[in-house]
């Protein structure tokens, strides 16, 4: 797995991280089982060329240096950037093309899942600037010390008065944060009130802000905001159960699959008059505890007129306006169904199974799969792992019966339930070794880049590349025994000058 980002010196830092499964594990312990999956921070690499076949001599090189050997590596799990992702020249057809034939490319499902969500808010017309209107409430209360004093001095007010259980803070909406959808929109419903008397306080100031404050309150306080926030807040908590779940190092291939196939099925059964008819009535309890007229009347807009080089043709919509949102059918019809459908869509599209042979394969090593052990679907996984396909066959031919009263619900499970059989069905624990070490995104290198950012600073940016990428080697892999007695005898060994 690799991922590239700028260091505060503007170097381009190449994250190198490595995913093996320790077969020394042999219990199904929970206390070890986080043990099984281990992801090793190896190093940045400095780049100075950005280029695919650069990329590529790079992490050859890199590997090389290590005594890794290519030839064991049997999946690449990159982000969806075109130099690394490209199919033709991408660096993952370059590895496969120059060094590894038999590996397989995985996009990153953590960022697929980030790329369902951006999806949606270009195809909702409302959801851009509702989204907007969020990321303008964090910004007016966090540029301005003024603001910010305001709106702690309400919270306080409002845990004594209200008896608040907690006090947060709001939550700053960005694109590349997985999870800061949910949590922004999280923070404004839990803080509602005390946002509401803050723009309310700060208005009858009479300053320069009270401008700006007068509209986010009018935008805050307008019924289909408060719908549109209910709406996602309810279907974005299930993408982030998703979305945590997929960033965890101990997730297979068939784990994942099946919780996006749970996760699309919920969110399918939401489709339904009576699912909103539910969700609408805690609209309707929170719009009345907080004196919000969910029957007002959206201000007119001057008359839609159609153009009249169109005056002969029969034209049913117009382009540009938008449709006015102000009552229950229309939310219904214009937010929450076409929410739920792009969501629908992007996800079926993104996450379908039938894209990867090998991966049809690593779902069929799931004891709940339709295709259990059949040997027609295994054939590309055992292929790719380079086995011998007449034993896999003899093997699950006898291995399938035992396994009929089973209560093995995923491959982890299989794997250590035929785990004492290992002398009987090699080829099977060879494939679900195989298929646990395939990753399933890439957020490990995301949050090395989290550490390389604490370790060079401002005050600390010329540090050399290869003093970064120690430091930060010793800050990232801490569960390393390190022996200090022998670190100092090397050094000494190597250094003559006692005065160093």
């Amino acid at each position: 797995m690799v991922d590239e980002s700028r260091d505060v010196s503007g170097h381009e830092q190449l994250s190198v991280v490595l995913r093996v499964v320790d077969i020394e594990i042999k219990t199904s312990d929970e206390n070890q089982l986080t043990s099984l999956f281990k992801e090793y921070f190896l190093g940045f690499v400095k780049l100075d060329e950005f280029d695919a076949q650069t990329l590529t001599d790079e992490i050859v090189k890199f590997l090389s240096s290590l005594n890794i050997d290519l030839n064991y590596c049997i999946a690449m799990c990159f982000d969806g950037a075109s130099v690394l992702s490209g199919k033709h020249a991408g660096v993952q057809a370059l590895l496969r093309q120059q060094h590894i034939p038999n590996a397989i490319y995985v996009h990153c499902y953590a960022h697929k899942l980030n790329l369902v969500i951006c999806n949606v808010t270009k195809s909702v017309p409302y959801l851009s600037e509702f989204y907007s209107i969020i990321s303008k409430i964090y910004t007016y209360f966090h540029t301005s010390s003024v603001t910010n004093e305001t709106f702690k001095k309400i919270q306080q007010q409002l845990k004594i008065d209200c008896s608040i259980l907690s006090i947060t803070t709001i939550k700053k909406w960005a694109e590349t944060r997985w999870d800061s959808r949910w949590t922004s929109i999280q923070s404004v419903i839990e803080n509602y009130k005390a946002l509401n008397q803050s723009l309310e306080e700060l208005v009858d100031e009479g300053t320069e802000r009270s401008i700006d404050a007068r509209g986010l309150l009018l935008a805050l306080k307008e019924p289909l905001f408060v719908v549109t926030i209910f709406i996602l807040h309810r279907l974005l908590g299930k993408i982030k159960i998703l979305s945590d779940q997929l960033k965890s190092k101990s997730i297979d291939f068939g784990k994942a699959h099946t919780l996006i196939s749970a996760v699309i099925n919920q969110i399918n059964e939401l489709r339904s008059e009576e699912e909103f008819s539910r969700l609408f009535g805690q609209i309707t309890a929170f719009c009345v505890e907080n004196n919000i007229d969910l029957d007002v009347k959206v201000k007119q807009r001057r008359q839609r007129t159609i153009s009249t080089r169109f005056k002969n043709c029969s034209v049913t919509s117009t382009i540009g306006q938008r449709e006015e949102i102000d009552n229950d059918s229309k939310y219904r019809d214009f937010i929450f169904y076409p929410v739920i459908d792009s969501i629908l869509v992007e996800m079926n599209d993104r996450f379908s199974k039938s894209n990867m042979e090998i991966l049809r394969g690593i779902s069929s090593l799931s004891p709940d799969s339709s295709t259990f052990l059949e040997v027609k679907e295994l054939t590309d996984l055992c292929t790719m792992l380079q086995c011998d396909i007449v034993s896999l066959s003899n093997e699950a031919e006898v291995l399938k019966p035992m396994l009929k009263q089973s209560k093995s619900k995923d491959i982890v499970d299989l794997y250590f339930e035929v785990l004492p059989l290992q002398q009987a069905f090699p080829t099977i624990i060879h494939l679900l070794i195989g298929a646990m070490t395939i990753p399933v995104s890439s957020t490990t290198t995301e949050r090395t880049f989290s550490k390389m950012k604490l370790i060079k600073t401002s005050a600390r940016n010329t540090m050399s590349d290869d003093r970064l990428s120690d430091l930060s080697l010793l800050a990232i892999e801490r569960d390393f025994v390190v022996d200090n007695e022998k670190i100092i005898d090397a050094f000494a060994i190597q250094h003559k000058n006692s005065r160093i």
